[in-house]
């Protein structure tokens, strides 16, 4: 079988969307428990 050029850029543009994903999700979720704390402390 020949290597196709496209996987690995297929690949590669996954995982750059699943590391972005998980990082935007860590943001909101850092985000979230701020504004949690913010309104619970007082």
């Amino acid at each position: 079988m020949p290597p196709s050029p496209d996987r690995p850029s297929v690949s590669l543009l996954g995982q750059s969307a699943l590391s972005r994903g998980i990082g935007i999700t860590l943001v909101v979720a850092v985000l979230w428990l701020a504004i949690h704390w913010a309104v619970l402390l007082p």
